[in-house]
This record gives structure tokens, sequence and C-alpha cells, in this order.
């Protein structure tokens, strides 16, 4: 049975369009857990068959999920399903899909803590390297937080602006890179784009406002402290609203 045709009705898709295809599909079978690891894939030629797709397409495809850690292709022995610890959770594909399989928000809990200490040690950095033209805009930046209370899109952007800045000035490209990649699929999860309560925005401004006076002040120990407070403080009051609502 034929899942896809190659033809549009002008010109055929290239064979990279059509290998992400079959890409996002084995790898939601395969992180979704229709395929267990260590299970042997169909053979090339059964794959072509099922999606309608050519050779030079599967092999794009399959070589694509080798590099995720989602299979292991192994000439005269077939390509196997890799277990969890091998795949590359942090490529975005991979991280986006296995947030779709996590019910019970284990990923996004590790997510946090992985960005509660990244974002602690850049600010640690940051306090000793923001110019004062820096500062100035982070000022800026909670005191338009303080007045966007209602108008909650508006409030997340200057919220992660101001993170953004933070990091920028510590000069981790890495940790930019890493806690950019969570904050962009763990934000499409439910549990952490929906609005929240009035007085919890208050307080994420009061704690910016804290998280800006260590940042000034030139405390990189204060500043590191604070905002790893400030994340774990606001997961914690999401994943308990979270929960809540789940035993409802």
């Amino acid at each position: 049975m034929r899942i896809h045709s190659v033809s549009d009705g002008h010109r055929s898709p290239r064979p990279a369009r059509l290998a992400s295809i079959v890409v996002d599909q084995l790898a939601h079978r395969i992180i979704g857990g229709e395929l267990a690891a260590g299970s042997i894939l169909p053979t090339e030629g059964a794959l072509c068959e099922e999606f309608g797709f050519s050779r030079t397409v599967m092999r794009e495809a399959l070589k694509l999920l080798e590099e995720r850690g989602l299979v292991r292709v192994e000439q005269g022995r077939g390509t196997s399903v890799q277990p969890r610890e091998s795949w590359a959770l942090l490529d975005a594909d991979v991280l986006e899909i296995a947030l779709e399989y996590d019910p019970d928000a284990v990923l996004l809990d590790d997510l946090v803590r992985v960005r509660r200490v990244l974002e602690a040690d850049m600010a640690r950095v940051a306090a000793t390297r923001l110019t004062d033209d820096e500062l100035t805009w982070l000022a800026d930046n909670v005191g338009q937080m303080s007045k966007s209370t209602s108008d909650y899109p508006a409030f997340q952007q200057l919220d992660r602006s101001f993170h953004r800045v933070v990091m920028k000035a510590s000069g981790s490209e890495i940790g930019r890179a890493i806690v950019g990649t969570i904050h962009t699929y763990g934000g499409r999860r439910p549990l952490l784009s929906e609005p929240t309560p009035r007085d919890t925005l208050d307080r994420t401004v009061a704690e910016h406002r804290g998280i800006l006076e260590a940042l000034a002040a030139r405390d990189g120990e204060l500043a590191a402290t604070r905002i790893s407070e400030h994340i774990r403080s606001a997961w914690a009051e999401r994943r308990g609203e979270w929960l809540a609502a789940k035993a409802r």
C-alpha cells in the first residue's frame, strides 16, 4: 500500500523533501513505541513499496534517522531500532516528537533542570560582561513587562527577550543554542504556553527585577541564584497547576 504519491501534477518533489516524510513517520513510530528498541525495520524494498518512494529517497531517509540516533544501518544485517539513550534528543525534530510522547512531563522536567543549570551559569558570567546600555535595556524591558500583564503574548515576548539578552551577554553560544532549543520546542506544549494568572505574572516581574538588581551590582553568584530559583519556581507552579487539572 502506497502512503504518498511522488507526483504533484507538476514536477516531482526533491528526494530530500520526500525523505523528510519518511523520517517523520518512522520517527513517530520509533519514539512513540510502535517500533521497539532492537526490532528490525522492513527491508529497503519493502519500505519503498510502503511509502511509494524510490530507493534513493529511502536511503536518504534511513541515513537521516541514523544521524539522529534512532536507527542503526548495518550492511547485510538490516536496520535496527536504537534504544532511547542513543537518540539525539537535542535534535529539533527528535525533541519535538519526543515531547508529543511525554504524558507525565518527565522529559520537560529534565529540560527545565538543564535550562536552570545553563542559565544560572550564563547569568553568573553575564554579570561581569553586561554593558551599561544593556543594563538600561533590561531595566526598560522589566518596566514594559510590568505594564503588559493584561497582554499575555506581549508579556511572554518581553520575558523571553530578557533571558535572551542575559544569555547573549554571557558569550556562551552553545548554552544559548541549547536553551533556545528548549524554549522553542518546550514552549509548544500547552503546559508551557498557556496564559498564567495575573499574580503569577506580577511575581515574574518582581523576580526579573531582582535578577536585574544582581546583574547591575555585578554580583554573579546572586544573579545565578536568583535566575535559577526563578526558573524553578515558575516550572513548579506550572507543573502543579497541570497536575491539578489532570486530577479533576
